[in-house]
């Protein structure tokens, strides 16, 4: 990402006179965030499991469905997770008993990572808990969750699935 004080339109900005930490963009998101997670946390209580541990047990569970075996590092990737808080979050799971880890046939150097059914069974059941709170939290966004959520990619450095109406940051 390029130093984007560089970037930054200052006539699209508000003026200093009306700057306000806590209405800014950044801000709202990081509270939004928050909310969210406080969210997802009361949905998991009744199962012991966190987030994150929710959800590197489902993207454990959708790439076991593509391949044999997946080692942490492609568990990191396709959960956009970093991979040493991934190593933390899959030792927290082995002592759950929703994980078992093995040294990768492929690479020795690396780890084999696979759901028990204990895993598959809590995923299984805390996920329909985990869609109704997404589907209450976002529901003022009604039609928009698209553009919503190809905006926040657009963000995130990664092409939206849907064209996304976007100025250059560096215009």
């Amino acid at each position: 990402m390029s130093d984007l004080r560089n970037d930054v339109d200052t006539n699209a900005m508000a003026s200093e006179d009306d700057w306000a930490a806590e209405q800014t963009p950044g801000f709202l998101l990081w509270n939004l965030e928050n909310i969210w997670q406080r969210e997802q946390r009361r949905a998991l209580e009744p199962y012991g499991i966190t987030p994150v541990q929710f959800l590197l047990l489902s993207g454990l569970a959708a790439k076991s469905a593509d391949q044999e075996t997946v080692s942490q590092v492609e568990l990191a990737r396709h959960c956009r997770t970093d991979p040493m808080m991934t190593s933390q979050v899959v030792r927290a799971l082995i002592r759950l008993g929703y994980v078992e880890r093995t040294r990768d046939r492929r690479d020795k150097r690396a780890f084999a990572v696979r759901l028990t059914a204990e895993g598959r069974e809590i995923g299984q059941r805390a996920e329909p808990d985990i869609r109704r709170v997404d589907a209450r939290f976002f529901a003022p966004l009604a039609h928009d969750i698209p553009a919503f959520t190809d905006a926040l990619r657009l963000l995130a450095g990664e092409r939206p699935r849907r064209r996304v109406q976007a100025t250059s940051r560096n215009a």
